[in-house]
């Protein structure tokens, strides 16, 4: 698959639209951080596509750079911690929530500790093979073992709902997350956020299928 500025503004013009209809679609305050995922997905992307342009065309300096980090505030530092938070809000079952709290106290450690490594390294980012490549100092995703830690907060919490339809959508997360380790290991950052956010419009029909069931 070839990922460009047209397919990662694309798929924000969707996503964000998802976004706003799954907002719409909550039922109570407790929902509003898990309904507004798909939103903040097409924020991302959106950062992503005027990243391409920068990177692609002369004149484009300044957006690149703030494109970029844009970008890796969404990936490495709002989602360990804003997936837990919102899975645990609406979860029910005490023993549950207990867990998922745990897994929201690391997504704060795993992301204060990427803050630092952005704020201290040189962040880089170029075009290479179809796809963008983010490095972070001397940090690189090479290796298979890259990104576990990261992937604890934001995937886990999904698998421990006692929503079964939040249950499926963290299975999809974590299939393309191994997906995206096999076959684009230089670039997962990207692709995975990139499959994350279109996974994310089953976001919007979780909150419909809640609210038509409290509606009966």
């Amino acid at each position: 698959m070839c990922f460009s500025a047209s397919v990662s503004f694309g798929a924000s013009a969707v996503i964000t639209g998802v976004g706003v209809a799954a907002i719409k679609n909550s039922t109570d305050k407790k929902q509003l951080f898990f309904a507004m995922i798909p939103l903040l997905f097409g924020i991302q992307q959106f950062f992503e596509g005027w990243l391409w342009i920068a990177l692609q065309y002369p004149g484009y300096e300044s957006i690149g750079h703030f494109s970029k980090y844009g970008f890796l505030v969404f990936a490495e530092l709002i989602w360990p911690i804003w997936i837990p938070l919102s899975i645990w809000l609406i979860e029910k079952d005490k023993r549950r929530k207990r867990l998922i709290a745990g897994f929201f106290l690391l997504g704060l450690i795993v992301g204060g500790l990427l803050a630092y490594k952005m704020i201290v390294y040189e962040v880089t980012a170029y075009i290479d093979q179809h796809h963008i490549y983010y490095q972070v100092g001397p940090f690189t995703s090479l290796h298979w073992s890259s990104g576990l830690l990261y992937l604890l907060p934001a995937v886990i919490p999904f698998l421990l709902s006692g929503n079964r339809h939040i249950n499926y959508l963290g299975v999809m997360i974590l299939l393309f997350f191994i997906i995206s380790k096999l076959f684009t290991l230089n670039y997962l950052i990207s692709v995975w956020c990139f499959f994350a956010a279109v996974l994310s419009i089953y976001i919007y029909f979780i909150l419909k299928m809640q609210k038509r069931k409290n509606a009966v």
